[in-house]
């Protein structure tokens, strides 16, 4: 009986935990550039922040291929803000709300060149 017992409070606890790590989300992409790529692009920072602009969830920076990655987002729906300091600020909305997004391309100097400071969707994946 305590056999028992004990088994099923095991297995209760890890489909818990399980059913926890369902719920997170990951965030991955790249930014590119059509010309004369800074040497500094490792210095961008990618946040992830709430709709409403006040606060900022997690936040990287790019790796030396440009490449970007946030794990463990929960469920939501999100603003992706990428920073060209002194030149650019892109905003994205993200849905996480059904699937992560693992394929996000930014090509940063024309996506500057036309919505510096404004909120667009984020480009197909």
């Amino acid at each position: 009986m305590v056999k028992r017992t004990l088994l099923t409070l095991v297995v209760i606890v890890l489909t818990g935990l399980a059913a926890a790590g369902q719920g997170k989300r990951k965030v991955a992409g790249i930014i590119y550039f059509t010309n004369n790529t800074p040497p500094d692009v490792q210095t961008f920072p990618v946040e992830i922040v709430t709709p409403n602009r006040k606060r900022v969830i997690a936040t990287t920076l790019p790796d030396d291929r440009h490449q970007f990655e946030f794990r463990k987002i929960s469920r939501g729906k999100y603003l992706l803000k990428l920073t060209w300091p002194n030149r650019c600020v892109l905003w994205y909305r993200m849905d996480l709300t059904k699937e992560s997004k693992t394929q996000v391309k930014v090509i940063m100097d024309a996506a500057c060149a036309h919505f510096n400071g404004t909120i667009q969707n984020l480009p197909e994946q």
